[in-house]
């Protein structure tokens, strides 16, 4: 397949000529499932479905032992991760099953074994052709995680990186065939270039900048940095408020209840601004979610950790044409290059708030800030995103098809 670009050239034109509809079936977690990668394949599929309407996504949906979930039709079949006997009776349905290709979602925490490896029986049975997108990359992994991810590249006709920088890893540390690599950014709504002051007003918010953080709350969000930071913002911007949006991740809940949440609480209030700080402690829907990055100035990802391959939230607030301030991980590195967002050291307080102060201060630098974002984004709404999937994924069966002809 060439270069990581190659396979996404000429879209059009190849999903006019195709002769029949690509079946696909997407091993993942899935709505309503409260995981980034469920919401990111519910999202992904519906683009795919609206582009490829006569044969719609069938869904083999990854269940964890924390909670039983009452999944939509499309789930045709449940893997319990840590049961590998499901996993046998997954390549078994695929092998039968009248579908094209398969479209692998993984993380490493999704599967049972050790770093996932249950999995590799089911790669190894199934028949028809694979794409894996990988959401974690890890840049200096251990000798197992290594293992899997080279013996899941070894199954797979073809790999997503989200991030030019994750698909070099892919070729440097894994050994990834460059032909077999290919680069499709996180899909992201199709947002307004937004009147800000109007949402605001729909959501009775009044907040001189309103900051967000959005998503499953945990350690790893690095939420603790931006609150820390809310007092040198409050004594420039008095009116200005942190929204922290979202519950507590399923999985830190199970094993810890609400000790993150409470600690971040507290510093709340030995910061003193329990007035600039709100808590949104629920899960949000896509529409709700969506009406609080139309209204917010800043989007803040302080994450402490500098190997987050990809960020589903970050995406979003540069597909909404936010000001985004962020620690310099990977994904963010990329993704807010060319001025389309401010980078800022890891664990500095101090650093972020100076950020947010000083753009508050510059109408037209916020505003070229938001136009470079928002420009990007427009490559990344989830037509487009799912526009490409779907070209690859039928590249892929084409590709296959004329090899064994």
């Amino acid at each position: 397949m060439g270069d990581s670009k190659q396979p996404l050239q000429g879209l059009s034109a190849k999903l006019a000529g195709r002769q029949r509809p690509t079946k696909v079936i997407y091993i993942s977690t899935y709505i309503p499932r409260r995981c980034g990668i469920a919401t990111f394949t519910k999202d992904l599929t519906n683009s795919i479905n609206s582009l490829n309407p006569h044969a719609l996504a069938e869904i083999i949906a990854i269940n964890d032992e924390v909670q039983e979930h009452d999944y939509p039709w499309e789930v045709k079949l449940r893997i319990g991760q840590n049961n590998p006997q499901d996993y046998s009776m997954a390549a078994h349905y695929i092998n039968q099953s009248s579908t094209d290709i398969v479209n692998l979602q993984h993380e490493f925490g999704l599967f049972g074994g050790v770093s996932g490896d249950y999995l590799l029986p089911l790669l190894d049975s199934i028949e028809k052709p694979l794409v894996t997108n990988f959401h974690t990359i890890l840049p200096e992994p251990d000798t197992h995680e290594k293992y899997v991810m080279q013996r899941i590249i070894e199954c797979s006709a073809a790999v997503v990186a989200m991030t030019e920088s994750s698909r070099q890893i892919l070729l440097d540390v894994y050994g990834c065939p460059p032909e077999k690599a290919v680069v499709i950014h996180h899909g992201v709504p199709d947002f307004a270039f937004n009147s800000i002051a109007l949402h605001k007003k729909r959501l009775r918010i009044k907040a001189e900048p309103m900051i967000l953080m959005a998503g499953l709350l945990g350690p790893s969000k690095g939420s603790e940095y931006m609150i820390d930071a809310m007092p040198a913002i409050v004594a420039e911007a008095p009116d200005a408020k942190l929204y922290i949006v979202g519950q507590t991740h399923p999985h830190v809940l199970h094993r810890d209840g609400e000790t993150y949440r409470n600690s971040l609480k507290r510093r709340v209030r030995d910061n003193k601004v329990a007035k600039n700080v709100v808590f949104v402690n629920r899960y949000l829907d896509d529409d709700e979610l969506r009406r609080y990055y139309l209204a917010a100035d800043f989007f803040v990802t302080p994450y402490p950790g500098m190997q987050q391959p990809t960020s589903g939230t970050l995406a979003w607030a540069v597909g909404a044409g936010k000001v985004c301030v962020s620690t310099p991980y990977h994904y963010a590195r990329e993704i807010l290059s060319e001025g389309a967002g401010v980078l800022v050291p890891p664990k500095d307080s101090l650093a972020i708030a100076k950020e947010i102060v000083d753009l508050c201060k510059d109408a037209a630098r916020q505003l070229a800030v938001r136009e470079r974002a928002y420009k990007k984004g427009r490559q990344m709404t989830w037509f487009n995103t799912g526009l490409k999937y779907l070209n690859l994924f039928e590249l892929v069966c084409q590709t296959q098809e004329a090899e064994a002809a």
